[in-house]
């Protein structure tokens, strides 16, 4: 059974996320919380597990993740599912917490907002990787998931087991109305950011980087607060943004922004054998449905954006593509030295990363419609 919840968390759970952030600081104070001391269930028991969503199930990552992750878990009566969307449980910077004390038991986790907690998980934001959607999670999925780079340095000691990982594609630097076209163009500008990886590209092109959620970005860009951001087209047209961001690169490629949907351990640890089967058939219809519906996401945000008077800067030759390509090795290199500096094995994490992106090279364009779009895709990763 799905319940869906559309309305503010109840007042039992609303103080329970209040007590999460208040001792999220304390050493072990979280680690009480848990569900570790729960008992397993039983064979033929139902499992009654509470998820956490960022998104609305409109979104394309509702629409091609989560909804179908849902419809999936409806046929099966081993697991009930209270859901919460649109951010009830928290904000994104707060869902490790509620997830890792078991005021939730499954919710979804983007790095670029977490940076400090996840600073390598953000590997697939970077630019000069891949800007396919399918590519991406897939190769994000191998570094996460058990015996994975990521799942041993940042996501076990979370207590957090990915279910299925996710990737909104191909950043383009947007404005109010200024040419977007070359990066020395944003020499001093202040544009809003997700924060993690994306603030290197930032630094890079010689702006100040403001962290907003993209929800807040609509009165910041009608204030002047931001001047641009970089983003991917199907973040603009679920937030009306097409009504403030008037010029757009086309090709910029400055990374994407992933996420990765998935259950505490201790609940998981919890779970009997068709449990477990159920959440992880359920997972891997999401995960693929979820980089198609990104996919074909992405040119249709374009259109729309164009239909409302966006103007779009081709940047995918000559020099200006070089500018932007030239973007991509400097903030690598110091996204390297960072993570390094401070003990974090950042070069594994990228030679991993480019070793799954060529194992997963061949999903390039999936669930792109237009022939043209689909063989640009397939030209990118070869």
């Amino acid at each position: 059974m799905l319940r869906l919840h559309k309305n503010r968390p109840t007042r039992r759970v609303a103080s329970a996320i209040a007590a999460v952030a208040m001792t999220a600081a304390l050493p072990g104070a979280l680690t009480a919380c848990s569900s570790s001391s729960a008992e397993p269930y039983a064979p033929g028991s139902t499992a009654e597990l509470k998820m956490a969503d960022s998104y609305s199930l409109t979104h394309p990552v509702g629409t091609g993740g989560t909804q179908p992750f849902l419809d999936q878990l409806e046929k099966d009566s081993s697991v009930d599912v209270e859901y919460y969307a649109s951010g009830q449980m928290g904000k994104q910077a707060d869902i490790p917490s509620v997830v890792r004390s078991g005021v939730v038991d499954m919710a979804v986790i983007s790095p670029s907002y977490v940076s400090s907690s996840f600073p390598l998980s953000s590997v697939g934001d970077l630019p000069g990787f891949s800007s396919d959607a399918c590519v991406t999670a897939y190769a994000l999925r191998d570094l996460v998931k058990p015996g994975g780079v990521l799942y041993e340095e940042e996501l076990e000691p979370m207590k957090f087991m990915p279910l299925w990982t996710g990737s909104i594609p191909g950043y383009e630097a947007m404005t109010a109305g200024q040419d977007p076209s070359h990066p020395n163009s944003f020499q001093g500008a202040v544009l809003r950011s997700t924060g993690g990886a994306l603030d290197r590209v930032i630094d890079e092109i010689g702006a100040a980087g403001v962290s907003m959620p993209i929800g807040d970005m609509y009165e910041a860009m009608s204030r002047g607060t931001v001047e641009g951001t970089l983003a991917s087209p199907i973040s603009i047209t679920p937030y009306g943004l097409e009504d403030v961001v008037h010029a757009s690169t086309y090709g910029a490629q400055q990374g994407n922004f992933t996420f990765f949907y998935g259950i505490n351990l201790d609940t998981w640890n919890r779970l009997n054998d068709q449990q477990k089967k159920a959440l992880t058939d359920a997972a891997d219809k999401s995960q693929q449905s979820v980089c198609e519906e990104l996919n074909a996401a992405r040119e249709d945000s374009v259109q729309k954006m164009k239909d409302a008077g966006v103007r779009f800067y081709d940047v995918t030759d000559g020099e200006t593509a070089k500018e932007w390509e030239n973007i991509s090795q400097p903030v690598l290199d110091k996204w390297i030295e960072v993570a390094e500096s401070k003990g974090h094995p950042a070069q594994r994490v990228v030679d991993d990363f480019e070793d799954a992106l060529k194992r997963h090279a061949d999903r390039a364009g999936a669930g792109v419609t237009d022939p043209k779009t689909r063989a640009e895709a397939k030209k990118e990763q070869s």
